[in-house]
């Protein structure tokens, strides 16, 4: 696997955002909605944090089965901030960077995005743990055996995927990853 490959080659590089000024209930909404579990925080287009799935339930749990109760969405409005849940200072990558060094990055453990910013610190993609794996799949390199570095990056990724399917997040994203893995393996 060719680890220079630029980052922009397989970011998401229109990637779903929300205004840290929106009410927390669009947060909401959006995560519930989509088949994702990471959310940008941007104000004026700048990365300013990282909503997950898991700061979402942590402040929301109890209100979880009515998602589109305009009386839910309110309250949620009312006791939280996108502000208040949001991830500040999140690890990001350069939009120059490569393949190799967003792997690193997420191979490190504790998170499964990257965004990808430009050197203004404006939002230009995102990247995930489990792209990164989808690129390995598919990509030309041949057996993972024949590649010494590729064996020892899938095995820190796989390690940083493990962590996150023992975090308690969907089941569907788990066995989706799981399956991933087990082909990557």
């Amino acid at each position: 696997m060719n680890l220079s490959i630029p980052i922009m080659q397989i970011m998401n590089s229109d990637p779903v955002s929300v205004d840290v000024h929106q009410p927390f209930s669009a947060a909401y909404e959006i995560l519930s909605a989509e088949h994702f579990h990471h959310l940008p925080v941007v104000d004026n287009d700048r990365l300013v944090g990282m909503l997950a799935t898991m700061d979402v339930v942590k402040f929301s749990y109890s209100l979880l089965t009515e998602r589109d109760d305009p009386a839910t969405q309110s309250l949620l409005d009312r006791l939280f901030t996108i502000r208040e849940v949001m991830t500040t200072d999140p690890i990001t990558i350069s939009s120059r960077a490569t393949l190799g060094e967003a792997a690193k990055a997420l191979s490190a453990g504790g998170f499964h995005a990257l965004p990808i910013v430009d050197g203004a610190g404006r939002l230009m993609g995102i990247v995930t743990s489990t792209d990164l794996i989808d690129h390995m799949l598919e990509g030309d390199a041949g057996p993972v055996e024949a590649d010494g570095e590729r064996l020892r990056l899938l095995e820190n990724v796989y390690r940083a995927a493990q962590l996150y399917l023992h975090s308690g997040l969907a089941e569907a994203e788990h066995a989706r990853l799981e399956n991933a893995l087990q082909a990557a393996r």
